[in-house]
């Protein structure tokens, strides 16, 4: 009887124990992907009422599902369009904060001899002006670029910036340039990097923090805006000195709905322990170290 009794009470104590668990939706970016997992599987260590379904596609189907209403966080590695703000902000609810800086590393195949690379290089192999590595000192081999699907904020982020030259200021911007059609547009940077690694005509970029992930299997850039400027490597301490200047935000865009579990990932996705779970994953942190900000009061 006793036996039973016990049985009773532990099964009734279980029940009421078992609360349901609220989902939590994140979607977008795939430069930022590997890292929200990272962040949202030790959010879900502490906030054990949520859980967390973090999905990747790119900047744009982040943003689209955030317009849509089916997930409560948008991660965005481009800056939001003008027509993009005006439809997520209606409610005149929108937020965005800046969770970390990425920057975007050009990559070729590891034997390709060529060691560094200026905007106007760039922009004329990934427009189809410079079709042969020969052009460069390189050998007599033709260049694939590879690029990213038009979801993709790093591919926008690049063509704008790069392809595009506005980095090279109004004189030299044309918002008419484009991708040479005739490049390799991949989904994702896993299929990314597995195709510049086995293709030793290949050239790509990439989100410094994914090229990091990829280790020797391809091989990074230095990069100048101008042939006269020094080449830079892309790194966390280049980024963060403003020298490596092909550099981004990394964003959370999400509706201010004053919804507990979306406020409650922002907060500890923007604190010390969140902040270094985006250094660990190989970017730059959007927030001082705490021991930095206490040197400094």
């Amino acid at each position: 009887m006793k036996i039973k009794i016990i049985f009773i009470i532990l099964v009734i104590s279980s029940i009421f124990s078992c609360k349901k668990k609220e989902a939590l939706s994140l979607a977008g970016s795939e430069t930022m992907h590997e890292m929200i997992l990272l962040v949202s599987n030790e959010f879900a260590k502490e906030y054990t009422e949520y859980v967390p379904d973090v999905r990747g596609g790119g900047s744009r189907i982040g943003i689209t599902a955030l317009i849509a209403g089916i997930t409560d966080i948008a991660m965005v590695s481009r800056d939001l369009k003008p027509e993009e703000v005006l439809d997520l902000n209606k409610d005149s609810n929108l937020e965005e904060i800046i969770i970390g800086y990425d920057g975007a590393a050009i990559v070729v195949h590891s034997t390709n001899p060529i060691q560094k690379i200026n905007l106007e290089i760039a922009s004329d192999i990934f427009t189809g002006k410079i079709k042969n590595w020969k052009e460069l000192g390189g050998e007599d081999l033709p260049i694939e670029p590879v690029i990213r699907n038009k979801n993709s904020g790093t591919g926008l982020f690049f063509k704008e910036h790069v392809v595009q030259k506005k980095d090279l200021g109004e004189k030299y911007y044309n918002p008419n340039a484009d991708y040479n059609p005739q490049s390799i547009v991949v989904d994702d940077n896993i299929e990314l990097i597995n195709r510049v690694a086995s293709t030793k005509g290949a050239i790509s970029y990439i989100g410094m923090g994914s090229a990091g992930q990829a280790g020797s299997r391809i091989k990074l850039l230095l990069y100048s805006k101008k042939e006269t400027d020094e080449p830079i490597l892309p790194s966390i301490e280049n980024v963060f000195n403003r020298k490596y200047r092909l550099a981004r935000g990394l964003y959370l865009v999400y509706k201010n709905e004053n919804k507990k579990s979306v406020d409650e990932f922002i907060s500890f996705a923007t604190s010390e322990k969140g902040q270094l779970l985006v250094s660990k994953s190989g970017y730059l942190r959007s927030a001082l170290e705490e021991v930095q900000v206490k040197a400094n009061q």
